[in-house]
């Protein structure tokens, strides 16, 4: 660092994004160790920077150059990734406004099975389980997963995309 100069030389110590990651992770570590001993209710707030330690295996890859050729690969693709997040979260919010329009308010049931309207979902009903015998009072209930705003509507139509929690 001293070397280098920190700042202002073109070729300093933190002009290079690798010398800020080891910076980064050597200053958590140290401020980790420093504050180890201290005892109160901030040290679930000291104990967050043991959390840095994930990055030291970064540390090694400025060291091969071919993984750093690999991981800089990877690192300047994510702003292609990024661009097509975008444009799928700008269809999925297209979407997401369609299905509210079309589908707000729909996604109730009944707890009693035999009953489909909610004029009809009221009283009780008979639960039957195994030998047991017991009265249920019947709820018109919302489903996990419905559209009756936007985040919801988001929410659903990701876990339909991805199959996620869907019987096979």
């Amino acid at each position: 660092m001293i070397d280098l100069g920190l700042l202002l030389h073109p070729g300093s110590y933190f002009r290079d994004l690798w010398n800020i990651l080891d910076f980064i992770v050597v200053s958590g570590a140290l401020v980790a160790f420093a504050c180890s001993g201290t005892k109160g209710k901030d040290i679930n707030t000291i104990k967050s920077l043991r959390v840095l330690r994930v990055l030291r295996p970064l540390k090694t890859i400025k060291r091969l150059p071919k993984l750093k050729a690999v991981f800089d690969c990877v690192v300047n693709s994510l702003k292609n990734v990024l661009n097509i997040l975008i444009v799928y979260m700008l269809f999925m919010f297209i979407f997401a406004v369609i299905a509210v329009q079309l589908f707000k308010g729909k996604f109730f049931y009944c707890t009693d099975e035999s009953k489909g309207l909610e004029k009809d979902c009221r009283g009780k009903f008979l639960d039957y389980d195994g030998d047991e015998v017991a009265a249920q009072d019947r709820e018109w209930r919302k489903y996990e997963f419905h559209y009756d705003n936007v985040l919801w509507a988001f929410l659903t139509l990701f876990t339909v995309s991805t199959g996620e929690g869907w019987p096979m």
